[in-house]
């Protein structure tokens, strides 16, 4: 496990996502928007409600690491979400389209707990930072999946100025969730620790997929990038993210499996 500083350092010094350096060049628009329309279309829409989630008012007390890490990220999905809307209007696909944010009510609850009490803020703080890395990597798998289809495919443009650096992104991001949750975990009191894996375990959806309307866009996403080998490619390696975290590297339920299982039950 890293160090929180030398993570969010990677962060901040990776190579950013510049939209006018983009080649939206396309070889074979049909094929890229008949396979990977649904996995497009979710993760638009995934990337750009970020200015909905107001992290400030669920962790009130944040530090300065945390708001840097959160400047970088914030753009860096904003940018994301930007440039797939792009991409989607060129296979003419209908991208999700910009709204007001509005911040989760229960950001709000959860804030005002973590306005009280030192100790129920540090357990948020893990409870964000763990999901925040479970979450990043489903992201990672996702673009190195489509990039590894576009690379077959020889779409070399997309691969080699957007894939490539959205997959980049999203594994640099999760590196600092992950070294964040270890390094909140490793100094917490014993109850502490057993409430975030009690809330992690019994809370977690997968990124973009915790409202029911949402689920089967997740369940198409699956099936395009995965099909029948969901549970090796997507379910075990984010398991073992949250067991790493939550419980020092041994075996947990299977709540992963289960969360997204409730998603692949809604696909039509």
């Amino acid at each position: 496990m890293h160090d929180v500083d030398d993570r969010l350092a990677y962060v901040e010094s990776k190579t950013p996502l510049v939209f006018d350096d983009i080649d939206f060049t396309i070889r074979d628009p049909h094929w890229v928007a008949s396979a990977l329309a649904a996995p497009l279309e979710y993760a638009q829409r995934v990337e750009s409600v970020v200015a909905a989630l107001g992290i400030e008012t669920l962790m009130p007390r944040h530090d300065e690491r945390v708001r840097r890490f959160l400047d970088v990220w914030t753009a860096d999905e904003i940018g994301h979400g930007l440039a797939l809307a792009q991409l989607m209007r060129l296979l003419g696909l209908t991208p999700t389209p910009d709204s007001d944010p509005t911040l989760p009510i229960h950001n709000h609850l959860i804030g005002v707990l973590g306005r009280m009490s030192l100790r129920m803020h540090e357990v948020v703080e893990a409870v964000w930072s763990t999901a925040g890395a479970m979450n990043e990597h489903l992201a990672m798998a996702a673009y190195a999946r489509m990039d590894e289809m576009l690379r077959e495919r020889d779409e070399q443009a997309l691969h080699a100025t957007l894939f490539r650096r959205l997959r980049a992104h999203e594994s640099a991001h999760k590196s600092f969730y992950a070294a964040y949750a270890f390094d909140t975990m490793v100094t917490m009191r014993p109850w502490q620790r057993r409430l975030v894996r009690l809330i992690v375990h019994h809370t977690y959806k997968p990124v973009g997929a915790g409202a029911k309307r949402d689920r089967p866009a997740f369940a198409r996403t699956v099936d395009a990038l995965a099909g029948d080998e969901w549970e090796a490619t997507l379910v075990t390696p984010v398991q073992q993210v949250a067991e790493r975290l939550l419980n020092e590297g041994r075996e947990m339920d299977p709540f992963v499996r289960r969360a997204v299982l409730a998603c692949l039950s809604t696909a039509a």
